[in-house]
């Protein structure tokens, strides 16, 4: 566990200090809104999944902040993140590589959920100097291999269809969902409400090409090329990347190592962030030790 000393002499450990602040900010060229927290520490990036946004990762910046400075973008498409020509998976992750350049960010670890774990996947292999460390969460790598519900947006005309559906409950919604505060404890229903309202506000069509491309990008044996220290997480009752995908994917990236968030569903960091955080705190130290 990392730790300081604190005013009076004595040696504290990060989880002992006071939550980091979270401050937003906003890259202009391209405009990339992301939230940062943390003075001093590694360089941690974290990119949130398909549909979603740079808040699901509130907690893990409150905590990994205290002795970690930590970045959690909004990805193109997403938030307040325009798409422009960043449309498929390797362009996002080049995006992201330019966006660490020009931050001086360097040896990173990079945490990537959902499809931001198929981003992630991506900028690794292309920038192997970039990432120190890689934390794959629910990772959408060969999103061809998850289950047959999980294309449901991309069947033809129902798949717009649906998308467009759900994007107007989601708004029916926000009204509700804008009460749940980013901190809320962990839990299934709250961050389920929070996270559709989140989706209701963008841009479908944006949406829709991200998707297509996700689905189109196949890693496979590409994964065997990773070479720094990795875990995967995946959620006890994750339907979408079920947790065999997970350890397929473990399995693939040499000396890659697993964990499993008990009681999560597809957004661990956000359903049980206090496990969660334990759990990338430990595979921290461990790393840190080879």
């Amino acid at each position: 566990m990392a730790a300081r000393n604190d005013n009076n002499g004595r040696v504290a450990l990060a989880t002992d200090l006071p939550p980091a602040a979270i401050r937003s900010c906003l890259h202009p060229h391209p405009r990339l809104a992301y939230l940062c927290a943390g003075e001093t520490g590694p360089p941690v990036v974290m990119l949130h999944g398909w549909g979603a946004f740079k808040e699901l990762w509130w907690s893990t910046l409150r905590g990994l902040g205290r002795d970690h400075r930590c970045f959690a973008l909004d990805v193109p498409g997403h938030g307040d993140s325009p798409l422009g020509g960043a449309h498929t998976i390797p362009l996002l992750a080049d995006v992201v590589a330019q966006f660490c350049a020009d931050l001086g960010l360097t040896e990173i670890i990079l945490m990537g959920h959902s499809m931001g774990g198929a981003i992630a996947a991506e900028l690794t292999l292309a920038h192997p100097d970039l990432v120190h460390r890689l934390v794959l969460v629910d990772a959408a790598v060969d999103a061809h291999l998850m289950p047959i519900y999980a294309r449901v947006y991309l069947l033809p005309q129902l798949g717009w269809g649906l998308l467009r559906l759900t994007q107007l409950i989601g708004r029916r919604a926000r009204p509700l969902s804008l009460r749940i505060p980013h901190e809320h404890g962990g839990g299934w229903i709250r961050p389920w409400l929070r996270r559709s309202s989140y989706l209701a506000m963008f841009e479908p069509e944006g949406l829709h090409r991200v998707y297509r491309s996700l689905f189109a990008t196949q890693t496979g044996d590409r994964l065997a090329q990773i070479a720094v220290p990795t875990l995967v997480l995946s959620g006890q009752f994750d339907s979408l990347v079920p947790p065999a995908n997970s350890h397929r994917l473990a399995d693939l990236i040499p000396g890659a190592s697993y964990h499993q968030v008990s009681g999560a569903l597809h957004n661990p960091m956000d359903e049980r962030p206090y496990a969660f955080e334990k759990a990338v705190r430990r595979f921290l130290r461990s790393a840190a030790d080879l």
